[in-house]
């Protein structure tokens, strides 16, 4: 990894890394994980232990966000942090091509969130999720999507999995006999239904409504407002240090070709 002296031993490290990565079937898949300090160390790490598709992160190398004379490199902070990782379910190609672009690092302003106060119940969290879902889809003049009780089983079993291996990677879920779409958050402190789904949507600032195709950094945003998904599912699981939450859709979105007849700009 690169590396940056320390001259203030205080400051905070703030690092977001997007790569987004064209796999042999042709899928594309873009994750943001954004992280303080050495959490994302660790976190890369499991990562690459556990995910073989997963290329070398210390190839590419990490940068503070704020000024890097001022702070320290990511890899010498020894204090625990909150964090919070999402990530957007590979992309269904069903033309023959498809793009993949190298790592982006993006900066953003290191502000602590507000934390709730106490977790969400499950049907709290699954109620919110869906109420903010249909709201945002109302917005962009879509149908609503049906809360699916065999979709929120199977995304609580992910969920489970998710808190119980550490690690924040995509299932191979099928639902009739068809792949799932897939939003995944993880992050240390308690998980709203509403700020989750909010935080998928805010994507929706770097997307181009001009230019309606794959953009990298809004694969959670055009899922949420897809057209053609009908159904979802919603759960979320305590880790050892980590909330996992999961969203699964039926019919899967963000199919490269299909983005101008499911991703409409707000009324």
């Amino acid at each position: 990894m690169s590396s940056t002296p320390i001259r203030n031993t205080n400051a905070r490290a703030h690092y977001k890394v997007t790569r987004t990565v064209t796999g042999p079937d042709g899928k594309t898949n873009t994750e943001t994980i954004e992280m303080y300090d050495d959490d994302a160390v660790k976190f890369m790490h499991n990562l690459r232990l556990n995910r073989d598709e997963v290329p070398d992160f210390d190839r590419f190398g990490f940068r503070p966000l704020s000024d890097p004379t001022n702070l320290p490199p990511l890899e010498s902070r020894h204090n625990q942090h909150h964090r919070s990782i999402q990530s957007s379910k590979p992309i269904p190609v069903r033309s023959s091509s498809s793009s993949s672009s190298p790592f982006s690092v993006a900066p953003i302003t290191p502000t602590p969130p507000k934390r709730s106060s106490a977790p969400q119940s499950n049907n709290e969290f699954v109620r919110e999720a869906l109420q903010a879902h249909n709201d945002l889809r109302r917005r962009h003049g879509i149908e609503v999507l049906k809360l699916n009780d065999d979709l929120c089983r199977l995304a609580q079993q992910w969920a489970n999995h998710l808190a119980s291996t550490g690690t924040l990677v995509h299932s191979k879920t099928k639902y009739r006999n068809v792949n799932v779409g897939e939003n995944l958050r993880c992050q240390s402190w308690p998980i709203t239904g509403q700020k989750m789904t909010q935080s998928w949507y805010d994507e929706n600032t770097k997307y181009d409504y001009r230019n309606p195709s794959y953009q990298p950094g809004t694969g959670h945003f055009t899922q949420v407002v897809w057209k053609g998904s009908q159904e979802v599912g919603f759960a979320q699981a305590q880790g050892t240090s980590m909330i996992y939450a999961v969203a699964m859709y039926y019919p899967p979105g963000n199919y490269v070709g299909e983005f101008d007849r499911n991703v409409f700009p707000p009324r």
